[in-house]
């Protein structure tokens, strides 16, 4: 049996009668219950008891949902439209990416086994971060502007589109 900690609000236990809560409803409402299931995963460890805040819901969202799991899927689409018609390359992935990615689903179920879920989503969020860099080092837009370089273009599209995949399986 794994137990959750308790939820503080300003170092406090979350009462009714204190009034220092955080509405999952509106925050349901506003945001969707996976997005508050992903705040409450990232920011208490399991188990354990831990610190909530609506401002600290607001920038996580902001900071790792929209920004970089959200702006990465988005600009990997819009890329793969733009240079490619909307189909994704059927070409070899990128080999030292792949590399960042092996073993990622045996590491996670062992993280998953053990109750440690905020270690899981770090463990995926570590691949978000590598695949925003993965963009900023391969440049597609700059790829994009050269013919000679069509077939590197295709590769790091298909990576990209590949490696959006495995997140959103293991998010799921």
């Amino acid at each position: 049996i794994f137990v959750h900690g308790f939820l503080l609000m300003d170092g406090e236990k979350m009462s009714k009668s204190l009034g220092n809560v955080l509405d999952p409803f509106a925050v349901i409402e506003r945001f969707g219950s996976d997005a508050l299931r992903f705040y409450l995963l990232r920011d208490v460890q399991f188990g354990q008891d831990g610190s909530v805040s609506t401002a600290a819901f607001e920038q996580r969202y902001e900071s790792e949902l929209a920004n970089d799991l959200g702006n990465l899927a988005s600009r990997t689409i819009a890329m793969v439209h733009r240079y490619r018609d909307g189909l994704v390359p059927r070409v070899a992935l990128d080999a030292h990416l792949g590399a960042d990615f092996r073993g990622l689903g045996e590491q996670l179920s062992q993280l998953l086994d053990r109750a440690e879920l905020t270690q899981g989503l770090e463990l995926i969020w570590e691949r978000v971060r590598r695949l925003n860099r993965y963009v900023e080092e391969q440049t597609p837009w700059v790829l994009a502007k050269d013919d000679q370089k069509a077939a590197e273009l295709d590769r790091v599209l298909a990576s990209l589109i590949a490696g959006l995949r495995v997140l959103a399986l293991l998010l799921h």
